[in-house]
Formats: structure tokens, C-alpha cells, sequence
């Protein structure tokens, strides 16, 4: 294997061989003070809320990065997502899946560029169920970031972690009333938000926080603890959003080449859309603590909540052409003109909610027991989805060229001023039909846990652990279409009753329509539509059907009045996953190197029974399932020289289960409203998990006064890679066998990442006077992935997606006295997102931001200051092809491939006492 970034030597792999083939098993790291293993990878830390990162770092078996508390608060970002990605080795992303990025938030992290979906995350120490059908990945976008203790990301897990997580593990921990000095803690928080593009467009633009804190200590012996926190967080925004329709090649001799990375003459852009959402925002929860500490004895009780709303509407302007043709010359020309418009509703709700109680037993200086129970929620809803399409009349006398090269200020060059007339005529565009559905999607998770450990002291081996787990999901996803026929359209009728086809439209037109006036990406007067004329336009008709066009004969087809069993049931899927874990973990050490050497073995068994339609009128359910098992052997190697020098090599193999909605999905169909094409999508209940081999070797300098820099180099080894498994909010991008129109996920063959990562900290005590404050960060990653996207697409090699070749983190913060102040700066490089059939893949641009928290201590109250992007960068820009001459198109679940949204504020107020 080769590698650009070593010049093509193997020196990570030879060094990491070397290191394992050491015959040396190490001292006992020194003794930590305040982080003691709680199993399942959990840290916890007792005896003083300021939890310190470095130290917990430092004294890990494992390879960590940990966020504590006060970097959390320090850090500018609307959720968790947004200030963890700043760690090094971590993106946050969000895409357009149900438009998640046009709120200029985050929603996923990926861990070394790893998808999301081959993450675990747990929640102090116990998994957490996610109820999105289409994807492994937790979406973090209902974690506000109030009352955590810390988040700590485990590259190398052992084996009494959670076994499916090549990524790594997420655990986010909440407090407890023991991690605060003295036992007490009173807090009040208020903030308020504002987005600087609603406030230039001239749209709500306002939000704000509230949270509470309250912790004590009590009994003879402070043995019991009590913490709840509780908030309310909201926030309106504004977004716009520019995608290309489709392309064609430009020369006419390339018409039929089906590579377009060959093409000679490139493409040509026929059409775009330009969107505008607006959101308000919603989060609101909390968590509550309960503990008893005795000699030896631990209780705990834990519950937490976290709940997201966001009310959002998306409309749209789109110009395309309708036809195209070749010159003389053989180059293409554009031919007629079609002005459309969109709206749809992008209501989404999400929440997480659970409940889990445990403790641990010291029956000796030598045998401990721990044991938790835990019950655990989730949910998602996108109640009345409402949609309505809008269509302008076909001119052929006139028609435009467009180029988005720019996304920022696209052009249209109009061939004629009747074509110029009809495009800036909002009269020209009027409302054609309506869609919409109900759908949601819950998992309920029951788990239990036990863990034993015995420390043997003894020569060189210091302990062995053992454990057991077992847990099993419910879960249920639905989707029930508003029109009966899969889904039909309700189209509005024309005066003697009949359905009339888009070129027709018989609506309010565009200046009719309620709404507020903006200027779209073209420069052209448009709207932000009101919702009330959608809503109330199928909302009432919901659950009936009408008649409607058949998109392939454009014959009247369809059964007015009548809803089927088939229409309401035909997305409905109920499933059952069970998983038992078993694992023995040996700590280990021969003079300074301590190793940690584990045994895991997961079981899987998920059974799903879904709607099978059977004649136009009848259906079934069905049953589908799978069985299998892994065995995951984990190695930890730490060489501890000096209290400064920190070595540490380490072999694991991990897995990732399918998603759920690739195993045990409903069949979908889509149908283009103009082509009148055809998509189906069918789950695979065959579908193996994916594996993976990962290999790491790191070398980690810590200073006395907190400064450090760490080296480390990676290798993962994939087999089986489901390509792509990306989080969307939809059925993901897989590589897929195609039977005529008909689609569904299979297993590709093997995928490959390396890399390395440098982290520095250092505070320049050493400058004279007030320079002493100054303290600088930093972060960067380098890495190469390669992956077979298997017989779909020709076994072509790609990229992994969502794995950037680069990764930049950058701080500057100053202290002194009351005062401090952090101007941090990111940068993401190009990423795949997902594979064409013309080998023009869409990428995702690079991307940074730069922000900056100014914070004020004066006693019992704190001030801070924060800003989001403070250059007004994209939040997302999506292209065919790696270079930025073309503009991306849509691909499932979300308009818009550049969007922009802004500068965000917020400015905080806490008194504790």
C-alpha cells in the first residue's frame, strides 16, 4: 500500500507491526487520580466538576479525546455537533436531507473519516436508540449543549466497549452532583440568538436559551447526590439554496458516451432551482441525577430527555430547458423555456428519552460487581409533509443558457427577449397539483448489562475483566401517502371537473399565491410561500384518492374516493433486532508498557415483518430476518517512559450492523413529474455486516503546564463495505443491483483508509507581562481512503464517503484576569458523497468557518459573547465531479446543492451561586 503522504513508503504499517511485535506488556499506568474504568468504556470522573482533558487523555488504555464541561460552554455551535467537531479526527457535516443543512447546523460526526453510521454512541456508558430507519448514525441534533460533563470520543475501543464501532464510540457523559466542588451547584443561563441573513432579508430572525442547574450532597456522610438540569432553546434562520437540474453532454458527437469523465467537450447545464427555507427551531429537556455512594457500595439512577422541533418551509423557483438540441456547428442549444415552482413542508420532530439504573458492588479489595438496566426511546415524525408543485405554460420561442460556476451569482443569458419576458412574469407560473404524507418512525430499547472485575495484583498481571450484555429494539416505521395509488397527485381540476396535466395548470398563480416577496438566486422576483394555501389544499382530502394521469399513456386512470389498505399500509414495517454480547479483557503490564487485551463476541437477530402489496386492492404482511455473529479480538498497547512520553500502539477488529432500513425497508416509488420516470427501492434482508480490521500507533508528549502534541497513524481495513451507508434522512446512496428501474443494497467487496493526526496545545506562559495569556491550537489530519464500489457501478475504485484528505483545526484564545476570548478556524477538504452511473460522482467542496466565543467572569456572573462563521462562508456546496465547474443536482431528500446561511450570534448570562 502506498501512500502520498509518506511517499509511498509503508512506514505506518512496518512501525505499527514492530510495536505489536514487542514481547514487553507494561507497568500499571500511574494511578489516576479522578477517572476511574466503569466499563463499557464509560470515564467517570468524581470529585471536581472541572474535569481535565489532557489528564483524562493521558492516563486512557485506549486512544481518547475528551471535551469537558467548560470547553463545551467555550465553543460556538447551536448543538453538540457543532463544538465537537472541532476534536481532532472529527467532522461534523449535515446534508440536505430533509434540508438539515439550510438550518446551518450539523447533525452528524464522523470519526476519522468514517461515516457516521459506523459510529456507536452511548449516553454515560449505555447505548442509545436512534429511530431513523436509514441509518446506524445517531442524529445529534436534539443534544443541546447544556448539562453535560463531557464527551468523550474513543478511537481504539477495548473489548467492554461496544463492538459496532469501526468509527469509534461517542459517550456522552451528564453530570452528577458528586463532580461539583463541595457538592452544590445553583445556575441560571440565558442567551439570546440571532441570525444575521433572516435579518437581512427581513424574516423572524430571533431566539433565545433558558436553562437551570441545580446539584447537592446530603446525608450524615454526604453519601447521596442529587443533579437536574432543565432547558428551552430556540432559534429562526433563514437559508438559501442553489442546485443544477440536469446536464447533457455539450457536443453532439458525445451525446451517447455514457463516461462523462472522458467527455471532450464536458457538459452543459440545463436548468436550475433555487430554494429558500426558513426554520424555527426547537429544543427543549433536560436530565436528572440520583446517586448513592457508600463504602461499597454505588447506586445510580439517571434519566434524560432531549426533544427537536423545527417548523420549516421550503419554496422553490426553477428555470430549465425543456427540449435541447445540437447547431450546425454540433454544439448543444437550448430549446423552449419552463419557469416551475415548489413548496413543500419540512416539519420534522425527533426525540430521545431514558432511564437507566445501576451500580456497582466491591466485595473485596479484588472483586468488584457492576450492573445497569436501561430503558431507552426515540421517535421521528415528519407530520402533514404537505407539497405543491407549480408549472409555468411551455414557450418554444425563446429559451436560456445558465451557468453556475459561481453558485454564489449564477447567470442566465436569456436568447431572446420573450423568453427574458416570460421568466421575470410571475403571472407565468401558477399552482398545479399537491402531495403529502404522514410519516415517523420509533425504537424502544431494553438493555442490561453485568461486569465483573477481579484484581489479581500479582506479577504482571493487574486485573481481568468479564461481562455480558444483552438488549433488544422494537421498532416500527411508517409512512402513509395522502392520495391513494402510491402516493397519487391531487391536482387541481380545470372548470368542467377533469385532471389536467402540468403544462396546464389551473391554480393561483405565483402573484396570487400569499406569501412574502423575496429576490430569488437569478436576480428574479419570487416568493416565500405561506403554508396555509398548501396545507389547506390537501390537508382536509387526506386519505382519499382522485382520479389521475397515468405518467406512461397519459390515459385517466385511478379509483376516485376510494383509499386501499394497500395506500395506507403499503410503507408500514415492524421489526425486532435482539443482540447479546459477551467479552473477557485482561489488564496486563511488564515494567513501563500496560496492556489491555480483550475477547468480544456479538450476536445479532432481527426480525421484521412488513406490507406486501399483492393485487391493486390486497396485501399481506411478510416476514424477513437474519442471523450472524463476530468475533472481535482487541488489543491496547501503552509504553509510559516518563511521566511526559506516552506510546501507544493498538490492533482492534470491529463491525457494523446494516442499517435497518436496508435489511427490512418498504418498497418505494418515485415518479418524475415531467420525464414520468420511474424509481423503485427494495430493501435486502441478506445483507452482511460490515468489518473491518483497524490498526494504530500514536506517539504523545504532555508538558507540566498542559501543552502537548501527539502523532498518530491509522489503518482500517473494511470488508463487505455497504457503499454508501450516508446519513440522509432518506434511504441512503448503496451501491445497488439494478433490475430495469428497480433498486437495492448490496454488500461491495473491501475498502481501505490510512492516515495521520497532529494535535498541539501550548499556553505561552513563557511571554512576558499580559502576552502570558496567549495560549494556540491546533489540529490536522491527513488521510487516503480507497473502497471497490462494487458490480453496480463497474467495480470502479472511489473514495470512502464522507473521508476527507484533510482536516484542519486552528485556535487562538487569550486569558487574563475576568477576561477570555478563543477565534477558532475550520476547514474540511473535498469529500464523496455518492456515485453517478456517469461517473461525474458528487463531491462535497471543501469547507471552513471561522468563530469566535468572548467570554467575561465577574464572580457569580458570567458573560459571553459567541459568532458562527464569521466570514459568511457556504454551509454546504455539492458538485459533479471533483472541481467546482458543476454544480450538483439533487439526490434524495433535500433541494439544494450550495447553501448559504449565514452569520449566527449569541450572547450568554449565567449566575451561579
Amino acid at each position: 500500500m502506498k501512500s502520498k503522504y509518506w511517499g509511498g513508503s509503508t512506514l505506518p504499517l512496518t512501525a505499527l507491526a514492530c510495536a505489536l511485535a514487542t514481547p514487553a506488556f507494561a507497568a500499571t499506568a500511574p494511578a489516576a487520580t479522578d477517572a476511574a474504568d466503569a466499563g463499557d468504556g464509560q470515564i467517570i470522573v468524581t470529585g471536581d466538576h472541572i474535569a481535565n482533558p489532557v489528564k483524562l487523555k493521558k492516563e486512557s488504555a485506549a486512544t481518547v479525546e475528551v471535551m469537558s464541561a467548560e470547553e463545551i460552554a467555550r465553543q460556538p455551535g447551536g448543538n453538540i455537533v457543532d463544538i465537537i467537531s472541532h476534536l481532532p479526527g472529527l467532522t461534523g457535516y449535515s446534508d440536505m436531507g430533509l434540508g438539515q443543512a439550510a438550518t446551518g447546523e450539523k447533525e452528524f460526526v464522523t470519526i476519522r473519516g468514517i461515516d457516521a453510521s459506523y459510529n456507536s454512541y452511548t449516553m454515560n456508558g449505555i447505548e442509545v436508540p436512534t429511530a431513523d430507519f436509514s441509518t446506524r448514525a445517531l442524529s445529534l441534533k436534539m443534544i443541546a449543549p447544556y448539562g453535560i460533563a463531557n464527551v468523550t470520543v474513543t478511537k481504539t475501543p477495548t473489548a467492554d466497549m461496544p463492538g459496532d464501532a469501526i468509527g469509534g464510540v461517542i459517550d456522552i457523559a451528564t453530570p452528577s452532583a458528586f463532580d461539583f466542588a463541595k457538592g452544590r451547584l445553583n445556575k441560571i443561563t440565558l442567551a439570546g440568538t440571532l441570525s444575521g441573513k433572516a435579518v437581512d432579508m427581513g424574516f423572524p430572525a430571533a431566539g433565545g436559551t433558558a436553562q437551570g442547574e441545580f446539584a447537592r450532597t446530603f446525608g450524615t456522610e454526604k453519601q447521596f447526590g442529587i443533579y437536574a438540569t432543565a432547558y428551552y432553546d430556540n432559534r429562526s434562520s433563514v437559508g438559501t439554496t442553489l442546485q443544477a437540474r440536469s446536464y447533457t453532454p455539450t457536443l453532439e458527437s458525445e451525446a451517447n458516451v455514457s463516461d462523462w469523465r472522458n467527455l471532450k467537450g464536458g457538459v452543459s447545464l440545463q436548468g436550475l432551482q433555487s430554494d429558500f427555507y426558513r426554520d424555527h427551531i426547537k429544543r427543549y429537556g433536560g436530565n436528572i441525577a440520583l446517586d448513592y455512594h457508600g463504602d461499597r457500595q454505588t447506586l445510580y439512577l439517571r434519566g434524560t430527555y432531549g426533544r427537536y422541533e423545527n417548523s420549516a418551509t421550503d419554496s422553490q423557483h426553477g428555470l430549465f430547458s425543456i427540449a435541447t438540441g445540437y447547431d450546425a456547428s454540433g454544439s448543444f442549444v437550448p430549446v423552449g423555456l419552463l419557469s416551475s415552482g415548489y413548496f413543500q413542508t419540512r416539519d420534522q420532530t425527533t426525540s430521545l428519552a431514558s432511564v437507566q439504573a445501576g451500580g456497582a458492588t466491591r466485595f473485596s479489595d479484588r472483586l468488584t460487581l457492576t450492573y445497569d438496566l436501561s430503558v431507552g426511546r426515540s421517535t421521528w415524525a415528519r407530520p402533514n409533509y404537505v407539497e405543491g408543485s407549480l408549472y409555468g405554460q411551455y414557450i418554444v420561442d425563446g429559451s436560456a443558457n445558465f451557468d453556475a460556476a459561481n453558485p454564489a451569482a449564477p447567470t442566465v443569458a436569456y436568447t431572446n427577449a420573450t423568453a427574458r419576458n416570460y421568466a421575470s412574469n410571475a403571472d407565468n407560473t401558477a399552482l398545479w397539483k399537491f402531495q403529502g404524507s404522514d410519516s415517523g418512525a420509533s425504537n424502544m430499547l431494553y438493555a442490561g448489562k453485568v461486569g465483573a472485575e477481579y484484581k489479581v495484583g500479582n506479577g504482571w498481571l493487574d486485573s481481568v475483566k468479564a461481562g455480558a450484555r444483552v438488549s433488544i429494539s422494537k421498532r416500527y416505521e411508517y409512512q402513509h401517502q395522502f392520495m391513494g395509488n402510491n402516493g397519487d397527485n391531487f391536482v387541481i381540476k380545470d372548470a368542467a371537473g377533469h385532471v389536467v396535466a402540468y403544462t396546464n395548470p389551473q391554480g393561483p398563480t405565483v402573484s396570487q399565491l400569499a406569501g412574502t416577496a423575496i429576490t430569488d438566486a437569478y436576480g428574479l422576483a419570487w416568493k416565500s410561500f405561506d403554508r396555509s394555501t398548501f396545507v389547506n389544499g390537501i390537508v382536509p382530502y387526506k386519505y382519499t384518492s382522485q382520479y389521475g394521469l397515468d405518467p406512461d399513456t397519459g390515459q385517466v386512470t385511478g379509483n376516485p374516493g376510494v383509499y386501499t389498505v394497500n395506500d395506507y399500509l403499503r410503507n408500514s414495517v415492524y421489526g425486532t433486532e435482539s443482540t447479546y454480547a459477551a467479552y473477557v479483557q485482561a489488564n496486563l503490564h511488564l515494567g513501563p508498557v500496560q496492556a489491555v487485551a480483550g475477547l468480544r463476541y456479538e450476536y445479532t437477530d432481527f426480525k421484521a415483518t412488513q406490507w406486501q402489496v399483492l393485487t391493486t386492492d390486497t396485501g399481506g404482511w411478510v416476514k424477513s430476518g437474519n442471523t450472524y455473529g463476530e468475533l472481535l479480538p482487541s488489543l491496547n498497547l501503552v509504553w509510559r517512559p516518563d511521566q511526559q512520553l506516552v506510546v501507544r500502539a493498538s490492533a482492534h477488529r470491529g463491525f457494523s450492523r446494516p442499517a435497518f432500513g436496508l435489511i427490512a425497508g418498504p418498497e418505494t416509488v418515485t415518479i418524475d413529474d415531467i420525464s414520468g420516470t420511474r424509481y423503485i427501492s427494495r430493501s435486502n434482508p441478506n445483507l452482511k455486516a460490515t468489518t473491518s480490521n483497524n490498526f494504530d500507533l500514536g506517539v504523545e508528549w504532555y508538558g507540566h503546564d498542559g501543552s502537548f502534541l501527539t502523532v498518530a497513524t491509522y489503518y482500517k481495513a473494511l470488508q463487505n463495505y455497504i457503499f454508501t451507508a450516508s446519513a440522509t434522512g432518506s434511504l441512503p446512496n448503496s451501491a445497488s443491483g439494478t433490475l430495469g428501474d428497480v433498486t437495492m443494497p448490496e454488500n461491495g467487496t473491501s475498502a481501505h483508509l490510512y492516515g495521520i493526526e497532529l494535535s498541539a496545545n501550548h499556553k505561552l506562559k513563557e511571554l512576558p507581562g499580559l502576552l502570558s495569556g496567549f495560549g494556540i491550537g491546533a489540529n490536522a489530519t491527513f488521510q487516503h481512503s480507497s473502497a471497490d464500489a462494487g458490480a453496480a457501478y463497474d467495480n470502479r475504485k472511489t473514495w470512502l464517503p464522507r473521508a476527507p484528505e484533510q482536516m484542519y483545526n486552528v485556535n487562538v484564545s487569550y486569558e487574563h484576569g475576568p477576561f477570555n476570548t478563543m477565534l477558532t478556524w475550520q476547514r474540511t477538504g473535498l469529500q464523496l458523497l455518492s456515485l453517478t452511473s456517469n461517473n461525474l460522482d458528487q463531491y462535497l467542496q471543501p469547507s471552513s468557518t471561522l468563530d469566535l466565543n468572548v467570554g467575561l467572569n465577574l464572580g457569580h456572573v458570567t458573560f459571553g459573547l459567541q459568532v458562527q462563521n464569521l466570514l459568511d462562508k457556504a454551509q454546504f456546496w455539492k458538485t459533479m465531479g471533483k472541481g467546482t465547474q458543476y454544480l450538483g443536482t439533487q439526490d434524495g431528500g433535500g433541494n439544494g446543492s450550495y447553501v448559504q446561511t449565514g452569520r449566527f450570534f449569541k450572547l450568554t448570562a449565567s449566575y451561579q451561586w
